[in-house]
């Protein structure tokens, strides 16, 4: 295994991790909540998103003692633990991507969603908690995963933009048998007409919210923590306790449509580069290894 993780570091991990996956997800799955082939009664696949999201950490750390010894293991851990930032990119990572539906709110309904959010500061003391406790359970460990090690190895070895939508495809990958599952990717049960949908909501419409995190994770000093809190605000901007209870009717929808906006702007100020100091190799046909 060290020697097939130096060659193909990347293979290893997603095998490893969709393994792993597939294990955790099969209970829920193969339950009354998923394809109802076995009995069981479940309540929802929360805690087994959480073994999946810890499980993205792990292996990553496993992996990467095999690929590049105690001294790679060292540097992941510093990334995973680089707290030591500028506060103005705790700032960024908190507010960012509420901000930006709270925005294409505005332009929808106008100054309704601001007046009813300042009428109502239980809403985004609620945000707050949510997003710190999704951060400390799951969003902060699945980007180690996602972030410190599959879009580390892939930036310098191709584009920063290519890099952020491979990773976004293996993100999506993993995700996929959420959709079979009740209270899933959704609230309640996907319908089978609605299935391409979620496809395209898996692999497409995130690949906005990956070019913004990785422009906040090179330019933040690689800082995992930051990228994590920023994966949590995106939890709070397209969930149904921040902007159904602030802006009623708003088609959640539209928020991607201001997150591709977002990264536009992103990609025009960095030139497309995305903080990104390291040139691509000039041979990429490995960079999926």
């Amino acid at each position: 295994m060290r020697e097939l993780s130096r060659r193909h570091p990347i293979g290893v991990y997603a095998g490893l991790v969709y393994l792993i996956a597939l294990i955790v997800f099969a209970i829920p799955l193969l339950s009354s909540a998923g394809l109802g082939i076995l009995p069981l009664e479940l309540t929802g696949a929360a805690p087994f998103i959480l073994l999946a999201g810890i499980e993205l950490a792990v292996v990553a750390f496993i992996v990467t003692r095999w690929a590049d010894g105690p001294a790679g293991t060292r540097d992941l851990r510093s990334r995973t633990f680089r707290f030591r930032v500028s506060p103005i990119w705790y700032l960024v990572a908190v507010t960012i991507l509420p901000l930006s539906a709270l925005l294409a709110a505005i332009v929808a309904q106008g100054t309704t969603p601001v007046t009813n959010l300042v009428t109502m500061p239980d809403v985004l003391a609620s945000a707050g908690v949510g997003l710190v406790v999704a951060f400390l359970l799951v969003n902060w460990w699945e980007e180690v995963g996602w972030t410190g090690f599959v879009l580390h190895r892939l930036l310098g070895r191709m584009h920063p933009i290519s890099a952020s939508v491979v990773t976004t495809w293996f993100q999506g990958a993993l995700h996929l048998p959420l959709v079979f599952i009740a209270d899933g990717v959704t609230v309640g049960r996907v319908r089978p007409e609605e299935y391409p949908f979620y496809l395209v909501a898996l692999f497409v419409l995130p690949i906005p919210v990956r070019i913004v995190l990785t422009w906040i994770y090179n330019a933040s000093g690689r800082s995992l923590p930051i990228v994590g809190l920023t994966h949590a605000g995106l939890g709070i901007a397209t969930g149904a306790a921040f902007l159904p209870a602030i802006a009623p009717g708003f088609q959640t929808a539209w928020v991607y449509a201001a997150f591709a906006v977002l990264a536009v702007v992103v990609l025009v100020l960095t030139r497309g580069q995305l903080g990104n100091q390291e040139q691509p190799n000039a041979v990429v046909a490995g960079a999926a290894a």
